[in-house]
């Protein structure tokens, strides 16, 4: 071959490497769906997300009403959806999640929540941080993104209207990074000023003012889909900022899975329960196989490196308390009113009466944050003093993440 096609093949092979690609839009999302390509779609978020109080989650919901939208428009096109929502949990541990539940579906378009989970009155560096890092790698993936910004009953009877801090943050960050949101607080607001409902109608399930019936994830899709039908048509890539907006506190996230370590005495690898109190609390939909300790087990004794450090793992009426030392300063339960707060307790007895096989759930337990970032050590000691027979303390992985 002569020396200036090998130069031209040079020079494409450079182009292709050195130019960035284009950063994913809804408005490529919606071109490709018009072309019939096959579409992997995403849903990231807590029990909004996933339709909790909804006469059926899966079709009642404003993803389950988005999903039947959404093949009804694109009705010849292979769309195939994921639903990545577990109830009562934030970004911290999206963080953690990210790779398993949502990257690995190879996704075109994400739905991203945790506007409520992560706090709504607040606005606080630690999980600004873990939203803005699954923000900006979902933005640095061939994903399209659309924040949902969740509201409550709160929120819409609110005389004076306002907007929370952790709504204006995340609208920021959206902002920040190209972004339309589904705004579902104005959706709803703007539906109970007209008269179109009441917000008791939205909510009127017993005393929970968290999550609506479906008239109100009705509202929710109707903001999701606009929000949908505005970015399709929005073609300019969506930029990612140079730097964050925030604090980059956790360039570096580690999920260690127990079972693939060595285990100390009394431990044992085990199956995840297969029942559970909800559908997104059901262990077996985001985890492995998990350690057991049982009764007279020893310590769980280990290091980490980052600034804040979690486990995820199983809860039940039955599961024993534990202490926790990091760096050998034993760590108090935060907001515990037990008479000795080092003594942590995560058992669902408040939900469910110990029975065997009832109230089974998802655990994730925030152990410390706010670390000097940098190498720790860890302990975690089950106590089975005064435990139900049969007790089991059940851990999946330990995260942490930091610089």
């Amino acid at each position: 071959m002569h020396s200036a096609p090998l130069r031209l093949l040079a020079t494409l092979a450079f182009l292709l490497v050195a130019s960035p690609m284009p950063a994913a839009t809804v408005a490529n999302f919606a071109t490709r769906a018009e072309k019939h390509e096959p579409l992997s779609i995403v849903f990231l978020g807590g029990s909004l997300t996933w339709g909790a109080n909804a006469s059926d989650p899966n079709t009642t919901s404003y993803r389950g009403r988005m999903m039947r939208w959404l093949r009804e428009k694109y009705p010849r096109t292979p769309l195939h959806f994921h639903d990545a929502a577990i109830g009562g949990t934030g970004s911290a541990l999206a963080l953690f999640r990210l790779d398993r539940d949502v990257l690995s579906k190879q996704p075109d378009l994400v739905f991203l929540d945790f506007t409520v989970n992560d706090d709504l009155g607040t606005a606080d560096a630690h999980s600004l941080a873990t939203y803005e890092r699954i923000l900006r790698e979902l933005r640095s993936s061939e994903a399209a993104v659309i924040p949902v910004l969740m509201s409550v009953h709160g929120l819409v009877v609110d005389p004076a209207e306002k907007i929370p801090a952790r709504y204006a943050a995340h609208q920021k960050l959206a902002d920040a990074y190209g972004l339309i949101t589904a705004d579902t607080l104005r959706t709803t607001r703007t539906a109970v000023a007209a008269g179109r409902y009441t917000a008791d109608q939205l909510y009127p399930i017993g005393r929970d003012r968290t999550h609506p019936d479906d008239a109100g994830y009705g509202l929710f899709f109707e903001a999701v889909r606009d929000a949908y039908l505005q970015a399709a048509v929005s073609p300019s890539p969506s930029p990612i900022p140079a730097k964050f907006l925030t604090e980059d506190r956790y360039p570096f996230r580690e999920r260690r899975v127990l079972v693939d370590t060595p285990l100390p005495a009394g431990w044992t690898r085990t199956h995840t329960c297969r029942t559970s109190m909800w559908f997104d609390g059901l262990s077996s939909r985001w985890m492995g196989d998990v350690a057991r300790a049982t009764a007279g087990a020893a310590p769980l004794e280990t290091t980490f490196r980052g600034s804040f450090i979690a486990l995820i793992g199983e809860r039940s009426p039955t599961t024993p308390p534990f202490r926790v030392w990091i760096d050998d300063r034993p760590i108090p339960q935060p907001a515990s009113k037990a008479p000795d707060p080092h003594l942590w307790n995560i058992d669902t007895s408040r939900f469910a009466s110990p029975e065997a096989g009832a109230g089974n759930l998802f655990a994730w337990t925030l152990l410390a944050k706010n670390l000097a970032d940098g190498g720790h050590t860890l302990r975690i000691e089950p106590v089975f003093t005064d435990a139900a027979p049969n007790a089991e303390l059940r851990i999946e992985s330990l995260c942490s993440a930091g610089r």
